[in-house]
């Protein structure tokens, strides 16, 4: 058995000393490296999120770019900016450019915690349909009369028509705004469409004024062969000799048929003497709004306006083929009795009345409403029936739009486009409308407002960025 010396003991301590010495060194290196790892990790998840809350706040911009295109789109001078806006624990600035051709640039800027900034750019493509028309005939023609035969006997001339189409732009709650110009009542893709419609309006303005100057006398009473209405007693006029002749004349002679102006509010007169007792704003328009000294009754649009028109259409033809399964509404049977709902201006939908079986009957006392795109490919038949749209209806293939019967109230606000099949059939008939107690008869009035709430249910993404150096 070894003994230790106390020389050695002391020795041997010394050594156990300094490798205590050295690992508690060792322990404490590793302990603080640790700390710093674990500080590191601490900063670079902090970084990360802050990155990411700033990438969502970039996001919620685009989409607030996207719901402001939505709302604002008619009439809107670019550059737009928005912002900036707080939103959580951070902010977002948003910049919308045109680019022209129906595309828009979203470029939206996120800024969250310890300065973290992304941004992003999204570029959308919303269908590029301006109305030259308040009714847009592609195609050749409509093939329009504007006279309801069943109330006209024989010899006896027409009446007003009670239907109207009106080219003055109204917003989205029916009042007149100024948010766009005019549009003309009707535009055609064909000069002889126009010719067309032209000839029916003089032949509705002569006929007109042969039933004011058969059923009224000078004094506004009524003659043996009808009543004399206050709009009618205005066309005959109080002198001895009628206001205008209905025999064959030139358009500048002053008591010639073809002066008298469809746009008139007169022609709505609830009373005599009829220019005192006119109807209010809107209503105070004739059966064509606006009249031939503001604009023309049917416009010709030029080749150019025609390739754009063409493509739009078909721009919103192929979008809506592109829905998914149950996205879009249908009208497939008849619709009779109760309220039916087809979509609202906060939320607008597509709704189709698809080829294929007999016509659809709207009647029955029904009352429809909605709002968005409306296509109809096949018959669609009006009698007493409320309808109130708001947007574009489009009427595609074999399809038609009629009144079938006097009592059709309401009004399609926005405009209609007819994609003519090419038969000589009417697309749009509205003739048989007329005034009762209960409803205004049905109005086609123009709104950019409602056009483009419509359109932007197809807008689409062409891409999307993170733009990094930004």
């Amino acid at each position: 058995m070894r003994t230790l010396t106390p020389t050695a003991l002391r020795s041997e301590q010394g050594v156990a000393l300094l490798a205590t010495l050295i690992l508690m060194t060792l322990l404490a290196a590793i302990g603080g490296s640790g700390t710093i790892l674990s500080r590191a990790d601490l900063f670079v998840s902090q970084n990360l999120l802050s990155g990411v809350q700033a990438l969502w706040l970039a996001q919620a911009g685009a989409e607030v770019g996207k719901n402001w295109l939505e709302n604002h789109l008619p009439g809107a001078a670019f550059p737009i900016a928005i912002g900036p806006e707080a939103l959580g624990a951070g902010i977002y600035t948003v910049q919308i450019e045109d680019l022209d051709d129906g595309q828009y640039r979203i470029t939206a800027v996120g800024e969250g915690h310890d300065a973290s900034r992304r941004v992003v750019e999204e570029v959308v493509h919303i269908p590029q349909f301006t109305p030259l028309g308040v009714v847009t005939s592609l195609g050749d023609g409509l093939h329009p009369d504007f006279t309801d035969t069943a109330a006209s006997p024989a010899g006896s001339g027409h009446r007003i028509p009670d239907f109207s189409i009106d080219g003055r732009n109204h917003a989205a709650d029916g009042t007149l705004s100024p948010l766009c110009p005019d549009i003309a009542p009707f535009a055609v893709s064909q000069a002889e469409a126009q010719t067309d419609l032209i000839n029916a309006l003089n032949s509705l303005k002569q006929k007109i004024v042969r039933r004011a100057n058969r059923f009224c006398h000078a004094d506004g009473s009524s003659s043996a062969f009808g009543i004399c209405t206050p709009s009618l007693a205005w066309v005959r006029g109080p002198l001895p000799l009628p206001r205008f002749i209905e025999e064959s004349c030139a358009a500048h002679e002053t008591a010639c048929f073809l002066g008298l102006d469809l746009s008139a509010p007169v022609l709505r007169a609830t009373a005599r003497p009829a220019h005192v007792h006119l109807p209010e704003a809107p209503e105070d328009r004739g059966p064509f709004t606006p009249g031939p000294t503001t604009g023309p009754f049917a416009r010709v649009f030029s080749v150019d306006e025609d390739a754009q028109l063409q493509t739009a259409v078909a721009d919103i033809r192929n979008r809506i083929a592109e829905l998914p399964p149950g996205q879009a509404l249908h009208m497939t049977q008849s619709i009779g009795r109760g309220s039916h709902t087809y979509g609202s201006m906060d939320q607008p939908r597509i709704t189709q009345v698809p080829n294929g079986g007999g016509p659809l009957r709207v009647h029955n006392g029904a009352r429809v409403q909605g709002a968005g795109i409306l296509t109809i490919s096949r018959a669609g038949l009006l009698q007493n029936v409320t309808l109130h749209w708001q947007g574009i209806v489009l009427i595609l293939d074999d399809g038609d739009l009629r009144a079938t019967g006097p009592n059709v109230c309401g009004q399609i606000l926005g405009a209609v486009v007819v994609q003519d099949d090419g038969k000589r059939d009417r697309k749009l008939d509205f003739d048989r409308v007329t005034r009762s107690s209960s409803c205004s008869p049905l109005a086609v009035n123009y709104s950019c407002e409602t056009v483009t709430r419509a359109l932007v249910l197809l807008q689409r993404t062409l891409s999307w960025t993170e733009q990094f150096d930004a």
